[in-house]
């Protein structure tokens, strides 16, 4: 597996594939997972495979807990991710708080 820095390095200068994205947002690594997420929504990638793995993160249907990360951090990041493309079905239905966490998560 690669380290956090080198996947770090190959997201910051765009050197990745969509099958590469899939499998960083599957890292047990929440730095990793994060960059993704974040990578995601500032590039709008729109590939199929990647927003399944957004959505499925997001909607709680992916059980990143057991990796070691914070589920409900990183639904909160995937959310922010699809609001980001456009997507706010999922932001609609949270409460205040958690939408303010939504909204502060790309800052």
């Amino acid at each position: 597996m690669e380290s956090a820095f080198k996947i770090a390095k190959k997201i910051n200068e765009q050197q990745y594939t969509s099958e590469d994205i899939c499998k960083y947002l599957n890292s047990a690594s929440i730095s990793v997972v994060y960059q993704a997420l974040k990578e995601i929504a500032e590039r709008s990638l729109q590939d199929e495979s990647v927003l399944n793995e957004v959505k499925a993160m997001a909607m709680g249907e992916k059980d990143i807990s057991e990796k070691g990360l914070g589920s409900t951090t990183m639904r909160i990041i995937a959310i922010a991710t699809l609001k980001e493309l456009g997507d706010s079905e999922l932001f609609d239905l949270l409460d205040d708080d958690s939408k303010n966490l939504v909204r502060g998560a790309f800052l």
